[in-house]
């Protein structure tokens, strides 16, 4: 299977959540779609079996691995990246979808900013805060909120649907931004194109 068509690969939360499931694993899908983007956004890049070997290492599996499960999760890689590098800026966060209940979208989406901050993080590719731009030092300081909320405290869930969609979108925003900060495109297309076998 060639990258673009892996990245073609419909993945939606439901599905994955049932295979992470199927392989023994404790992991969320938004956790690891979190922290593959926090990776992405600082830049770095893996090859197909280094990120295997990375996803499988979060993910900790306790059944035998299989080679479907294996070109799915090739599958988020290449598709995540590829809805990264997309001018129409189609990226999307890998969330449950809306039948989900408030307290549970809220929580995977504090998880989602949590991975991402931890592992763009780890990467080492930003020293200190303050060598970056303000908007992206409030980008992160936003994330780093998001992180933290306590969907089970708030009071009133049942006029959270407009928060969530606004909040879900900014932090969709935000790693866009962060990704186009420290990601160069392609100087020429054609050159881009030239290099695909």
């Amino acid at each position: 299977m060639s990258e673009s068509e892996q990245a073609g690969i419909d993945l939606q939360f439901e599905d994955l959540a049932e295979l992470f499931v199927k392989m023994g694993s404790t992991l969320s899908p938004t956790y690891l779609h979190g922290s593959l983007t926090g990776v992405l956004s600082a830049g770095k890049r893996m090859t197909q079996e280094d990120w295997v070997d990375w996803a499988l290492d979060q993910m900790a599996p306790t059944e035998e691995i299989q080679e479907a499960h294996v070109t799915v999760i090739q599958g988020l890689y290449f598709k995540t990246l590829a809805e990264l590098q997309d001018e129409g800026l189609s990226f999307s966060l890998l969330m449950p979808n809306e039948d989900t209940p408030m307290v549970d979208r809220l929580e995977a989406l504090s998880e989602w900013s949590g991975s991402f901050l931890g592992a763009f993080g780890a990467t080492g590719v930003v020293q200190e805060t303050s060598d970056m731009p303000a908007t992206l030092q409030e980008i992160l300081e936003d994330l780093a909120d998001i992180a933290q909320v306590d969907a089970k405290s708030a009071e009133d869930l049942s006029s959270a649907e407009d928060d969530y969609i606004a909040v879900a979108e900014h932090v969709r925003v935000s790693a866009l931004t962060v990704f186009l900060e420290y990601n160069e495109p392609p100087a020429n297309p054609d050159d881009a194109d030239a290099t695909v076998h």
